[in-house]
């Protein structure tokens, strides 16, 4: 497959330096660096271990990931666009955003896939040949104490194990490559079957375990962890039990039915959930014996919002996503200088970007779409009533929902900020123009972001998301039993969502599991993938068909204004199945030896 290990190769310069006062990742460039002298001591390994986070690690915000992407073929507007554009979460109202509507109009192709959405796909490749170097060359270092070689060795195994990972989640099978090719060497290396694959990641992982830290000082934060590995671990085996991989059929066929074992095991096991579900039992374990654990304070857990200009004290869900370094959060991309494990106003983005134009945006921002927000309960978690024929009882209705609704978008008279305390969504209002879904997405855009203040939390691995999953997979494995049901219960109630009903079947349990997924992962580049997974993209309303928002109309006088509502059709969407996985480059395609995902 990789004619590309020569560019990689004269990419191998493109390092970071490093700094003792600042996270781990946040450096100042340097091209300083070759090859043979990046063993000669610590401090050089320590720099190329830089460039190798910034080249492993993603970010879920895209805007970020273009400024790692050494090549010109990806243009700035690639990397804005968040993934909750092209699921039910959101639309992006900016016509510049091409590709999440490329996207959503099914317009994808082999030509394409690398700028409408895996933008990152040649630099994993350079990461991992870098990856591999260090497993070859790493004990050369000759001031480096054992410990110290057997972390580094262990860090990076553990990034071996994230780069293959969202490879997988994207192609399926794709080549194991664990040893380093020289440059100008044409090497031909076919994909390894998804099984292969996914025993691959878990043997890397299982070898990081024992060398990796639980923790590191401030200016270190960023690196590998035992817990983030034990949530890597949870994920891929969620992702491997999951309906499109946990298979003996795919939802398409390979052209060659024999290569059916590049994107699914060919079989069904259920003891691959309880598999799953030990791993995120596991990682929820070490994570509460080391101090990480939900955001969880009675008091925060239903705050009253004050809507007509004032505000109120941050929900325990909001907490979770604004403040910085708070404990739940497991794993961070590092990308900025305000503070250890957040990223700063990049260029202006995603602020500029994510906000609408009436925030101060020269953009549009994201809007949620009706789909999606009829996902939200009611405070005594039976489903929210959005009538057909509209109502005339707009804010009642969003009273009445689950607190989260509150703590992740702008809705007609919130406090957004101080430079625009009252949203004037409605029609003829300031904020109203292109929000189509009725409602502004807003997480991870803090309470008084500005362009000079703007710091957030860029998360790769979180607590809650172990409890869904533990909750998801022993369900899978062994229906609801007490155990699944206190892991979705212990994330509902501290946002102030009563517990589940009881005597739930496993497919209702499952309904419940799915959408407090949805609920509680908003915006954390996670829908777009579930809604693989689980094989339910192509189903209306979800990534398909019809997508629905609020006309919002205000009437009567000041301080009594009304507001009605009435639903209507904004978009039509198209999911087809090819589209369960991403085609692979076209360029790479036609190197040879490489097989193409089907319909494709």
């Amino acid at each position: 497959m990789k004619n590309i290990y020569f560019l990689i190769t004269l990419l191998f310069c493109c390092l970071i330096t490093s700094s003792c006062d600042k996270a781990f990742l946040d450096k100042a460039p340097g091209v300083d660096l070759t090859e043979d002298n990046a063993f000669l001591n610590k401090a050089s390994l320590e720099t190329f271990m830089t460039t190798i986070y910034k080249y492993s690690v993603h970010s879920n915000f895209r805007y970020r990931n273009q400024g790692d992407i050494p090549f010109s073929q990806v243009n700035n507007t690639d990397c804005i666009h968040p993934s909750s554009s092209m699921s039910d979460e959101g639309d992006a109202s900016e016509a510049s955003f091409v590709n999440s509507n490329r996207w959503n109009e099914g317009v994808i192709l082999p030509s394409n896939i690398v700028n409408v959405e895996d933008f990152r796909y040649f630099i994993r490749w350079i990461a991992l040949r870098q990856i591999n170097l260090v497993l070859k060359r790493g004990n050369e270092v000759p001031d480096a104490d054992e410990a110290y070689k057997k972390q580094v060795m262990a860090e990076v195994k553990f990034l071996r194990a994230l780069n293959y990972m969202e490879m997988l989640k994207r192609y399926g099978g794709v080549p194991i490559v664990d040893q380093v090719f020289e440059a100008g060497v044409k090497v031909n290396v076919p994909r390894s079957s998804f099984e292969d694959c996914v025993k691959f990641i878990l043997k890397d992982i299982d070898e990081a375990l024992p060398n990796l830290p639980v923790s590191y000082s401030a200016s270190q934060t960023g690196r590998a962890t035992s817990v983030a590995a034990l949530a890597l671990k949870s994920e891929v085996l969620l992702y491997a039990a999951s309906p499109q991989y946990n298979t003996a059929t795919p939802v398409l066929s390979m052209a060659n039915a024999a290569d059916n074992k590049l994107i699914c095991y060919g079989n069904y096991d259920a003891n691959r959930w309880k598999l799953a579900a030990d791993a995120a039992k596991a990682a929820i374990d070490l994570a509460l014996e080391n101090g990480f654990g939900l955001i969880d304070e009675p008091a925060n857990r239903n705050p009253k919002e004050l809507d007509n200009g004032t505000v109120g004290p941050l929900g325990n869900y909001r907490v979770s996503w604004e403040t910085l370094n708070n404990k739940e959060l497991i794993m961070m991309y590092q990308g900025g200088s305000a503070a250890a494990g957040a990223i700063t106003n990049i260029g202006s983005a995603p602020l500029t970007f994510w906000n609408p134009a009436c925030y101060g945006s020269f953009w549009s921002g994201i809007t949620m779409p009706l789909n999606f927000i009829r996902k939200y309960e009611k405070l005594d978690g039976t489903p929210q009533t959005w009538d057909a024929n509209g109502g005339a009882d707009l804010i009642a209705k969003y009273a009445e929902l689950d607190p989260r609704f509150k703590q992740s978008v702008s809705y007609t008279n919130s406090y957004y900020t101080a430079r625009d305390p009252i949203a004037q969504i409605y029609n003829g209002g300031k904020d109203y123009v292109n929000c189509k879904g009725g409602v502004w997405l807003r997480k991870y855009i803090p309470r008084n972001a500005t362009s000079a203040n703007f710091v957030m939390n860029d998360v790769i691995f979180r607590v809650n998301e172990l409890y869904l999953n533990y909750a998801e997979a022993l369900n899978e494995a062994s229906g609801p039993v007490q155990a699944a049901y206190d892991a979705i219960n212990a994330i509902r109630t501290r946002s102030g969502m009563p517990n589940l009903p009881t005597g739930l079947s496993q497919d209702q349990f499952r309904q419940r599991v799915r959408n407090e997924i949805a609920i509680e992962m908003l915006n954390d580049d996670h829908r777009f993938w579930d809604l693989r997974r689980w094989l339910i993209a192509e189903n209306d309303g979800v990534m398909n068909g019809k997508f629905e928002g609020l006309q919002i109309t205000r009437s009567g006088t000041s301080p009594n204004f009304k507001y009605s509502w009435i639903p209507y059709v904004f978009e039509t969407r198209t999911f087809k199945k090819e589209m369960y996985l991403h085609p692979f480059p076209q360029t790479e395609v036609l190197k040879g030896n490489l097989i193409q995902n089907p319909g494709w």
